[in-house]
C-alpha cells in the first residue's frame, strides 16, 4: 500500500517532507551510526534538497548518493550531481559525503562496473530514497521499454546499478543514456518517498495503481510491492 500525501501549497508539502527526512534520517543514524540518502535529480526536489541542507543532522555521518543519472560531464546543465551539489550539499549538508554515479567512462555501459563497485561500498539498507516519476510512468532512469530496463527489474538482480538506453522522447530529451539504481537496490531502502506536483502526473499516478505492464510504467515495480514502504508526496 502506498501512503498518499497531498498538499494545497507546494510549499506546505516541502515543509512537511523535511520533517519526514529529518525523521527517517535521524533514526536510522541512532539506529546504525551512519545513513544512506539517495536522492534524485530534476528542478521539483531542488527546494526539499534546499531546506534539507540546513537541518541540524549529524551529516558526517550521512551518504549522499544519486537515484539516477544522465550521461553527461558533472558540468553539463542536466547532470543530476551538479544539481545536488548546487541544492543539497551546501549549508550544513555540505558535511555529507557525495557518492556519484558518472565516471570517466565512455558509455553507461562501459562505467556500470566501477560505480557498482562504489555503490556496493554504501551502508545497507539505504535509509532513505527520493524518486520522481515522469509523465510516462517512468522512475529513477527506468524508462519504458529502454534498453537495459527488462534485466534492471528483475527482483533477482544482484546489481545495485544498471545502464539504460531510453527511446528519445519529449520526456528523456536528448540524454537517452543513463545509469540508474535497480529494482532490487530500489528494495534495499527502508523507506521509498515518491515526489512529484501537478494533476497530470496524478493522473499518470493513478493509472500506475492500476494493474497493468512494469515495462509500459516503470513506477507500478513499486507501487505493487508490499516489501518496502512507499509514500507519495503530491501538491498541484
Amino acid at each position: 500500500m502506498v501512503k498518499e500525501f497531498f498538499f494545497e501549497q507546494r510549499h506546505h508539502l516541502f515543509t512537511a517532507l523535511v520533517a519526514e527526512c529529518q525523521d527517517v534520517l535521524s533514526e536510522a543514524l541512532s539506529k546504525h551510526g551512519v545513513a544512506t540518502l539517495l536522492v534524485s535529480g530534476g528542478s521539483t526536489p531542488a527546494p526539499l534538497y534546499e531546506a534539507l541542507s540546513k537541518t541540524e543532522l549529524n551529516w558526517k555521518k550521512i551518504k549522499v548518493a544519486l537515484v539516477d543519472e544522465r550521461w553527461v560531464d558533472n558540468d553539463h546543465s542536466a547532470s543530476n550531481e551538479a544539481l545536488v551539489k548546487r541544492s543539497l550539499l551546501i549549508n550544513n549538508a555540505k558535511a555529507a559525503e557525495f557518492i556519484g554515479m558518472k565516471t570517466s567512462a565512455i558509455t553507461a555501459l562501459a562505467g556500470q562496473a566501477e560505480t557498482e563497485a562504489n555503490y556496493r561500498r554504501l551502508p545497507q539498507p539505504f535509509s532513505l530514497a527520493i524518486v520522481g516519476m515522469g509523465p510516462d510512468g517512468h522512475t529513477a532512469s527506468l524508462f519504458p521499454h529502454a534498453k537495459g530496463l527488462a534485466q534492471a527489474i528483475q527482483t533477482d538482480n544482484e546489481n545495485l546499478t544498471a545502464a539504460i538506453n531510453a527511446i528519445q522522447s519529449e520526456v528523456t530529451g536528448p540524454n537517452t543514456e543513463r545509469l540508474t539504481l535497480t529494482l532490487s537496490a530500489l528494495m534495499k531502502t527502508d523507506r521509498l518517498v515518491i515526489l512529484f506536483t501537478g494533476e497530470d502526473k496524478l493522473t499518470v499516478f493513478n493509472a500506475a495503481q492500476k494493474p497493468g505492464s512494469i515495462e509500459d510504467m516503470p513506477i507500478r515495480a513499486l507501487l505493487h510491492q508490499e516489501q518496502v514502504p512507499v509514500e507519495l508526496y503530491w501538491a498541484p
